[in-house]
C-alpha cells in the first residue's frame, strides 16, 4: 500500500489517495485506488434541485517504461446539502483498474470543478503489481473502515463483504479499531488440493522489529484458489508510535511460503508516554550522571527493554542511536523514577543484579542473556515459581517447563494496573541443540506467543505431523510433555 504523505492541493482542494493491488486468478490483477476529498476545500454551488453540492474533476493515468496501459477521467460529486451553513462533509471515490504484472507509475490530476480559475494539481507515484502464476502471493493489505455483508454487489464488495476503505494510514486516538483486508494468492496450486496453511497476522515496531503478541492471531484455513483474510485488533491500548501491519501463509511444517506487510502510524494521547519534558530535567546530582561512557549507557539502555512498553522501547532506540549523553541519562533516570520515587537509584541497581544473572546464565552466541527469550520471560515476570529441565526426553528437543503462581508484568507495573495473572507456564525449547539458545514454545500467559500444536513441535526432532487440525502428539516411549506441563513440580 502506498500513502501520498502530503495532500493533492488545488486552490485549496486537499484529497488524501491509498491504493492496493488484487489479483484475479485466471484473469487480470488489478488495482484500487481509495481517494478521499476534504470537503470544506472545494467549492459547493447551487445545483439544479436548488442544493449545494462540490465536484472534482480527476484524471488517473498508469504508465508502463513509458507506455499508457490504462486510464480514466471522471468527474466526482460530493454529497448535497441544504445550504453553506451547514458542515461540508467529506467524500470518498473508490476505482478499479486491470493491469498486468510490472511497475507502473500512476498519475493523478485533480482540479476543483467549480473553480473558475480552472488550476489543477498531478501527482505521480509508483506502483507495482506482481502475482506470478508459479508461486503464492499475497495481495496489498486494504485497511478499511467498517464492513458489512452485501446484499448487492458493487465496487467496494469483495469475498461477499462491502468493504467501506480507511484512506490514510494514521489511527488517531479517537479510532480505536484496525481493520483490514488481504487475498492470498496460488496456495492450492503451490502447496495441493486439501492442504492444511495458517494465515497469521500481527503487529510489530516499526523501529525494533519486536513482535507485539498482544496484537496478533492466525487462521487455519485449507489451501485454495484464493484465501481471505477480514480482521482486526481493538487498538484502544495501543501506545503512540509507528508499527508494521504483517500478513503471512505458512505451510504445514510452520515455514513462510508468502508474507505481506504496510505500515501503520498511531498516535494516542491516552496512552502515549510523555517524553517532552525529559530536556528539562536536571539529572546533575542523580546516580544517572555518573554514568559516564555512553556505550556503557547505551548497554543499560538495551537491557530494559524487557521491562519497557512499545513506546519506552521505541524511545530509548532513538536515544541509542542518537549518541547523545545527556538525553540518554535523562530518559535513564526518569525511566526509575517513574518506578520507584522515592529510591530510583536502588530499583535499578536489584534490576541489574537480575540482568547479571540473566547474562551469565542465559547468554549464546552473540546475543546478551535479555535479548534470549527466557532472559526476557526472568526479567519481565521474575522468577519462576517452579523450573523443570529436561534434556534426554525421548525423540523431544531439549526444553524448560517453567511455571509461575502469580505472574505480574513488570513492563505495566508502574502503571498501576490490574496485570496479575495465576497459575501460568511457559514452555522453552532449543530445537538446534548446540546452542543455549532456548526458543519460546508455548505459553498460557495473556499477551505471550499461544502454540496449540506445542507437542506436536516439540517432538519433530523424529515426529512430522501435517495434520492442522491435530494439536497434540503421539504418545512417545518416556514422553510426559503433557504431564509436566499441567501438573508442574
Amino acid at each position: 500500500m502506498f500513502v501520498v504523505a502530503t495532500s493533492a492541493i488545488s486552490n485549496n482542494v486537499k484529497a488524501y489517495l491509498t491504493t492496493a493491488a488484487f489479483n484475479v486468478p485466471g484473469k487480470m490483477p488489478y488495482v484500487e485506488t481509495y481517494l478521499s476529498v476534504i470537503g470544506s476545500t472545494t467549492n459547493f454551488v447551487k445545483n439544479s434541485t436548488g442544493k449545494f453540492q462540490g465536484a472534482i474533476d480527476i484524471a488517473v493515468v498508469f504508465t508502463l517504461n513509458g507506455e499508457i496501459k490504462n486510464a480514466k477521467k471522471y468527474s466526482l460529486n460530493s454529497p448535497e446539502i441544504k445550504d453553506t451553513t451547514e458542515a461540508f462533509p467529506n467524500f470518498i471515490d473508490q476505482q478499479r483498474y486491470s493491469l498486468t504484472n510490472g511497475d507502473y507509475i500512476m498519475e493523478i490530476t485533480i482540479s476543483d470543478k467549480n473553480d473558475k480559475n480552472g488550476k489543477s494539481f498531478t501527482s505521480k507515484m509508483p506502483i507495482s503489481v506482481n502475482f506470478p502464476d508459479d508461486r503464492i502471493s499475497v495481495s496489498d493489505i486494504q485497511l478499511i473502515e467498517s464492513y458489512t455483508k452485501s446484499t448487492s454487489p458493487s465496487i467496494i464488495t469483495k469475498s461477499g463483504y462491502d468493504l467501506l476503505p480507511y484512506v490514510a494510514n494514521l489511527y488517531p486516538e479517537n479510532i480505536t479499531k484496525l481493520k483490514y483486508y488481504a487475498e492470498i494468492y496460488n496456495s492450492q496450486k503451490i502447496l495441493g488440493e486439501g492442504e492444511k496453511v495458517v494465515v497469521s497476522y500481527y503487529l510489530q515496531s516499526a523501529s525494533t522489529k519486536i513482535k507485539l503478541n498482544e496484537y496478533s492471531g492466525f487462521l487455519k484455513q485449507q489451501a485454495n484458489e484464493v484465501n481471505i483474510l477480514l480482521a482486526e485488533f481493538n487498538i484502544e491500548k495501543l501506545p503512540t508510535g509507528n508499527y508494521t501491519l504483517i500478513v503471512e501463509l505458512r505451510d504445514k511444517e510452520n515455514k513462510i511460503q508468502a508474507e505481506q506487510s504496510c505500515n501503520i502510524d498511531r498516535l494516542s494521547k491516552a496512552q502515549e508516554v510523555s517524553f517532552n519534558d525529559l530536556k528539562s530535567i536536571d539529572v546533575s546530582n542523580t546516580f544517572a550522571s555518573k554514568f559516564t561512557n555512553a556505550d556503557t549507557l547505551k548497554e543499560y539502555l538495551r537491557s530494559l527493554r524487557p521491562i519497557s512498553s512499545t513506546s519506552e522501547i521505541q524511545y530509548s532506540t532513538n536515544q541509542i542511536n542518537g549518541k547523545e549523553l545527556l538525553l540518554m541519562q535523562q530518559y535513564f533516570y526518569n525511566f526509575w523514577q517513574s518506578r520507584n520515587p522515592n529510591n530510583a537509584e536502588g530499583e535499578w541497581f536489584l534490576y541489574k543484579k537480575e540482568v547479571d544473572k540473566v547474562n551469565k546464565e542465559f547468554a549464546t552466541y552473540g546475543l546478551k542473556g535479555y535479548d534470549t527469550d527466557r532472559g526476557r520471560v526472568y526479567l519481565q515476570y521474575g522468577p519462576p515459581d517452579s523450573r523443570q529441565k529436561f534434556d534426554n526426553e525421548p525423540s523431544a528437543y531439549p526444553y524448560e517447563m517453567w511455571q509461575y503462581n502469580t505472574l505480574s508484568d513488570r513492563t505495566q507495573a508502574h502503571t498501576n494496573a490490574n496485570n496479575k495473572q495465576s497459575n501460568k507456564s511457559f514452555v522453552f525449547y532449543n530445537p538446534d541443540l548446540v546452542s543455549n539458545r532456548y526458543k519460546l514454545l508455548h505459553s498460557n500467559a495473556r499477551g505471550e506467543f499461544n502454540n496449540t500444536r506445542w507437542q506436536i513441535d516439540l517432538h519433530k526432532r523424529d515426529t512430522q505431523s501435517g495434520n492442522f487440525d491435530v494439536e497434540k502428539s503421539q504418545d512417545h516411549f518416556g514422553g510426559n510433555t503433557d504431564d509436566n506441563f499441567r501438573n508442574p513440580r
